[in-house]
C-alpha cells in the first residue's frame, strides 16, 4: 500500500483505507492498476487532483481528491459517464457506507440517500462548503469555454453541494447554460430537491431547453408531482 504514502491523506482516513477488507464490487486498488490509472489521469486536466482508491474491476473507480478545493472528498469515476462531483466527505464515510450496505456490489446498487452529496436536507456535512462553492464558481467563470470537460466537472461539483435554500442563487443561473450536460444536471438537481418554486421554469424548459434538458425537465416535474400526489393522499 506504499503507493498511497506519498499523498497528504488524513491520518484516520489512511488508516481506514489500509485496514479495509476488499469485497466484490469494492476492492482496494492494486499497485499496477493504481499506476496505470495515474498515467491515464495525467493526460487530462479534469483528473489532475485525483487518485484511485477502490475499484469494481470493471473499469470503474472510487477516487480521492488529494489536491484542490475538494481535497479529502471522494468521487466515483464511471467508464460510461464522467461525473466527478464529490459523493462522500472523506474515505471513512465511504468505507462505513460500504460496510453498512453488504448487499450492494457496485455503485449502482447504492441508494442515492446514502451519499453525503447531494443531500435534500439543509445541513450538508462539509467544512467550508460555502467558501468551496464560491471558489468553484469563480473558477467556472474564468475557465475558457472551449474547455468543456473542465467546465462540466466544476459545475457538477457546485450543483451537488448546494442546499435546497440556495437553489435560486446557484442552480437557476445554470439552467440556461449553453452546455447541454450542465443544463441537464442543473435540472436534475432541482428534481432531486423537489423544489416546487421552480415548477414554472421547468415547464418552460420542457419547450426551450436542449434535448437532454427537455427530458430532464420532464423528470423533474414528475418528482414535483409526487409531492403533490402524496400531499393529496394525506402523506408528508
Amino acid at each position: 500500500m506504499k503507493h498511497f504514502s506519498k499523498y497528504e491523506i488524513e491520518k484516520d482516513d489512511l488508516k481506514k483505507l489500509l485496514n479495509y477488507e476488499s469485497r466484490d464490487g469494492f476492492e482496494l486498488i492494486k499497485k499496477n492498476d493504481f499506476e496505470s490509472m495515474l498515467e491515464y489521469f495525467e493526460q487530462y486536466e479534469i483528473y489532475e487532483n485525483l487518485i484511485p482508491i477502490l475499484t469494481d474491476n470493471n473499469s470503474n473507480y472510487w477516487c480521492l481528491y488529494v489536491r484542490g478545493k475538494l481535497k479529502g472528498t471522494v468521487c466515483y469515476l464511471s467508464h460510461d459517464e464522467v461525473n466527478l462531483e464529490p459523493k462522500f466527505k472523506n474515505i471513512t464515510k465511504l468505507i462505513n457506507t460500504i460496510d453498512r450496505n453488504p448487499d450492494a456490489y457496485d455503485f449502482s446498487e447504492l441508494d442515492v440517500q446514502v451519499f453525503d452529496y447531494p443531500k435534500r436536507e439543509n445541513e450538508i456535512d462539509l467544512d467550508n462548503r460555502e467558501e468551496i462553492i464560491t471558489e468553484l464558481l469563480t473558477e467556472l467563470e474564468q475557465v475558457s469555454e472551449n474547455k468543456e470537460d473542465l467546465r462540466q466537472q466544476l459545475a457538477f461539483s457546485i450543483l451537488t453541494l448546494v442546499k435546497s435554500e440556495e437553489i435560486e442563487s446557484y442552480v437557476f443561473p445554470l439552467l440556461d447554460d449553453e452546455d447541454m450536460y450542465i443544463q441537464e444536471r442543473a435540472i436534475d438537481i432541482i428534481g432531486f430537491h423537489k423544489y416546487e418554486p421552480a415548477r414554472n421554469k421547468l415547464i418552460e424548459l420542457t419547450k426551450t431547453a436542449m434535448d437532454n434538458g427537455k427530458s430532464a425537465a420532464g423528470r423533474a416535474l414528475k418528482e414535483l408531482n409526487k409531492i403533490n400526489t402524496a400531499a393529496n393522499n394525506g402523506y408528508k
